[in-house]
Order: C-alpha cells, then structure tokens, then sequence
C-alpha cells in the first residue's frame, strides 16, 4: 500500500480512499461509501491537532458514526430492533453496512477506528488487534503508540452505555493478550516513516517496516 499524502494534498484527496479499500480488517471488508467519505474528510481536518486532542477527536468520529449493536442486541426493548442487531453482530458484513445503519460490533468500530485515524495522522504507529475474550469469543481493538507511550483504545468498550457489558471487567487482561498470529486473518497496521504515513497489510501476524 502506498504512503499517505502530506497535508498540502489534503484537498485532492477528497475522492481518494485507494490505500485501505477493499483491506479485510477481521472479517470486515472496508468498502467505499458516502457515509465513509463524509468521516475520512472530517478527519483530515484534525491533522494539525496535538495528539492528545486528535485521538479524542478521532474517538468522538467513531463514536458517533455507529452505536453499540452487541448493546442493542441484547438490551434493546424493542425484538425488531434487536433481530438486525443480532444480524450485524453474527453476520459478515461490509463497513459500508454498519455505516449506512449507524451500528457495529468491535469489529466495525474497530476498522472504523483505524481508518479515520491514519487520515488523521494520529501517533507514529497504530495496531489493529484482535485477542480472545473468552473461549469461543474474540474482540477486536486499536493501539497507538505516540513517541513512548502506547494508548488503547477499545470503541467498543466506550460506547456501551451499560458498563456491565463491559467483558473487561471479567477478563482485565484481554487488551493485553492480542493474537501475535491469527493464521487466515490480515494483520493492518501504519507507520510514520521520513517520506510520510505506510500502510501495511501482512498475512497471519504484524510486521513492523
């Protein structure tokens, strides 16, 4: 995948979201769309922001693109409600699908996540994970590393509003135990380099550049 371009090409980049279309991010096929074009521009606007304020303004993007659909599919009064959730959550779905319903698991929020923060140019690395939460159940979560210091950040765990939905709480450990290989899977990630922000995609484990 190609660098990202420097800011003085911010405005031709309004058409281009070549460097991370058609990327599978753990099942989620990140595909173009109206939904996702109106964010990645939003983003690029917080480029210039210090980091602090830039990864809060990354997570605010996120979190108000899509609710939490693991939330709504078991809490949500209403059946019908909770039947397209279920949907979202148990079926493979393209991000455009989550974007267009204004809902998503943590494998959505996370690509989500991921996606809006290279436009941004947040950090000088960024991990996409995945880690087992319990047998038979797996999340998916973001760490950004700026300078020495690592952030993670788990969209999914700050947008439930019902906190004991929290599976954290049961496995404090589970954003410590990422998959260092997940044969099958494409491992996404990006890298601040001299010539500008790389995009890498490597088969069963991450690699650094």
């Amino acid at each position: 995948m190609r660098n990202a371009p420097d800011n003085n090409e911010i405005e031709s980049l309004s058409e281009d979201l070549s460097p991370y279309i058609g990327a599978s991010a753990f099942t989620v096929l990140i595909d173009d769309s109206p939904e996702l074009r109106e964010l990645t521009e939003k983003a690029r606007e917080l480029r210039e922001l210090p980091f602090e304020q830039k990864l809060a303004a990354v997570k605010g993007l996120a979190l108000g693109a899509m609710s939490n659909a693991y939330e709504s599919m078991v809490a949500d009064p209403d059946e019908s409600v909770r039947e397209c959730n279920k949907g979202i959550v148990f079926l493979k779905h393209p991000l455009s699908v989550a974007l267009k319903q204004k809902s998503g698991c943590c494998r959505y929020q996370g690509a989500l996540f991921f996606v809006l923060a290279f436009e941004a140019q947040l950090g000088d690395r960024h991990y996409l994970h995945a880690a087992r939460v319990f047998p038979g159940m797996n999340t998916v979560f973001n760490e950004v590393v700026n300078g020495d210091k690592k952030q993670i950040v788990s969209i999914f765990k700050e947008s439930l509003d019902d906190k004991s939905l929290d599976y954290s709480m049961e496995n404090p450990s589970v954003y410590r135990s990422a998959f260092k290989t997940l044969p099958g899977y494409t491992f996404h990630s990006y890298h601040r380099t001299p010539s500008g922000y790389v995009l890498v995609s490597n088969p069963d484990e991450h690699a650094d550049v």
